[in-house]
């Protein structure tokens, strides 16, 4: 399963009372660390829940934002790809549906209703009705979830069974005794899921909707020639950073893939001007000749 790439270290790994972030390397609260072979490690933060604190926020954060990127997928799947599959219908013409897109809103809907009825069962709330539109169903999930205090109860829910669509492909790394349905093209399965499976499918359908709808950078662009600022790092490293995620986040203009040090605009720029001075003035050739956002 996609979720599977954020699994952490076993609970309570240190005997402290506290466990690592369920993101695992992923976790928005990672330390990292710089080996002396240049080596680079994300230790997930520890804390008493299974999220850190940054990643809980955040999970609220981007749960709202699902309607959205939902009514954008939609809006986007009958867009000409060379990606799509023409399904052709009786008397009619070939129509270009981006599967890819299909299967994601799918799984959008059939994971916050899921999460909608557990909620619903735990707060003795009305359960979504069978007889609804996806699009609705998803804002309708969406507004009961993100509602004051949902999320804290949507991370403490204990495991029950949920039944997910699954790929045929995905089968043989499930244990034997998984209860479900084989389909001529997918298999329902049988699985039993928590709050933390919540969250974590939370962010993982906002991520694969960001990136199919082009949202997400697909390879940093790297700022050649530019070294980190930190003295105990001085590496070649700088990226440009991703753009934030959600308003009133920090927009960061540069990021350190060796230690982590983000620079904003200002910073980078005042940066690259001392380090210019400092190349000029040296024996050694400079290095920033037609730099991005440099100015000479």
């Amino acid at each position: 399963m996609a979720r599977e790439r954020y699994r952490a270290a076993p609970a309570d790994a240190d005997g402290s009372g506290r466990i690592p972030c369920a993101r695992g390397t992923w976790c928005d609260d990672a330390a990292v660390t710089r080996l002396d072979d240049g080596t680079i490690l994300r230790e997930p933060a520890l804390g008493p829940r299974p999220l850190c604190d940054r990643d809980r926020d955040r999970v609220e954060r981007e749960l709202r934002e699902l309607p959205g990127q939902y009514v954008r997928l939609a809006a986007e799947i009958g867009n000409r790809t060379r990606r799509g599959v023409p399904v052709r219908v009786p008397f009619g013409p070939g129509i270009p549906l981006r599967v890819d897109i299909d299967a994601l809103m799918r799984a959008m809907a059939e994971s916050l209703c899921s999460w909608h009825e557990r909620i619903a069962d735990t707060c003795s709330l009305d359960f979504p009705g069978a007889d609804r539109r996806d699009s609705w169903a998803v804002g309708r999930a969406v507004a009961v979830l993100s509602a004051p205090g949902r999320v804290s109860a949507l991370l403490a829910l204990q495991p029950a069974c949920v039944r997910r669509a699954a790929d045929l492909r995905d089968l043989p790394g499930l244990a034997d005794d998984t209860p479900g349905i084989v389909h001529s093209v997918y298999a329902e399965i049988d699985l039993d899921l928590d709050g933390t499976d919540a969250g974590l499918e939370i962010l993982n359908l906002r991520w694969l909707a960001r990136a199919v709808l082009g949202e997400t950078r697909e390879k940093p662009e790297e700022l050649l020639g530019v070294p980190c600022r930190r003295e105990d790092c001085d590496m070649l490293a700088l990226r440009r950073a991703e753009l934030p995620s959600a308003p009133g986040e920090p927009a960061w203009w540069s990021v350190c893939t060796e230690c982590g040090d983000m620079m904003d605009e200002d910073e980078y720029r005042d940066w690259t001007r001392r380090y210019a001075r400092w190349a000029q003035s040296s024996r050694e050739p400079a290095t920033l000749e037609n730099l991005p956002g440099v100015t000479w």
